[in-house]
């Protein structure tokens, strides 16, 4: 006896047979160039506490490299700020007073978005900052954080974990001294 198949029995269909390999190859190259476009944009945010903060290295005012994931197993005060920005100023003073305030200190890192170096630099000058100040020209790492509101200042441990956040408000000095002090003992 012979045995007759019907067409859906043989083989699986496929919505798109019949169309020529290059358009099936095409069409996954599409979707996959989309997933990487997108998914940056979707997965977009500041990193919240408990995260890991992400790595980046940018120029200081002195045009030497740095690195964040240097600073592991230091506990790292990482500020976002303009020239424009009157919390920001009073912030980068609050900040420059916790090396000084808190025993084996944390590092001070901050970090301008605006893209003007030399504006930067005079800021940076005017107030006496004396922690490390970098320089986000094209406000990569401004993108990487979602920095939409200034100041933007973030506790890491010692393990680049954030532990606090602080957005568009100055810092109280307070809180963040006994942060840190919880984080030394740690």
């Amino acid at each position: 006896m012979e045995r007759t198949t019907r067409p859906d029995e043989s083989q699986p269909t496929r919505p798109s047979a019949g169309l020529p390999a290059w358009l099936h190859v095409a069409a996954l190259a599409a979707a996959v160039l989309a997933g990487i476009i997108a998914f940056p944009l979707v997965s977009h945010g500041a990193p919240a506490p408990g995260a890991v903060a992400p790595d980046f290295a940018l120029k200081d005012v002195n045009g030497a490299n740095q690195r964040l994931s240097e600073f592991r197993g230091d506990i790292v005060v990482l500020t976002f700020w303009a020239s424009w920005c009157g919390p920001c100023r009073e912030t980068l003073a609050d900040l420059d007073g916790i090396d000084a305030a808190a025993s084996g200190g944390p590092v001070v890192i901050s970090v301008n978005i605006e893209g003007d170096a030399e504006r930067a630099r005079s800021v940076a000058r005017s107030l006496g900052i004396s922690h490390a100040t970098l320089l986000d020209d094209r406000q990569v790492v401004g993108r990487l954080y979602d920095v939409s509101h200034l100041p933007l200042t973030l506790l890491l441990d010692r393990d680049g974990v954030v532990r606090g956040t602080w957005s568009r408000d100055r810092v109280p000095p307070k809180e963040l001294l006994a942060d840190i002090r919880e984080l030394q003992q740690q």
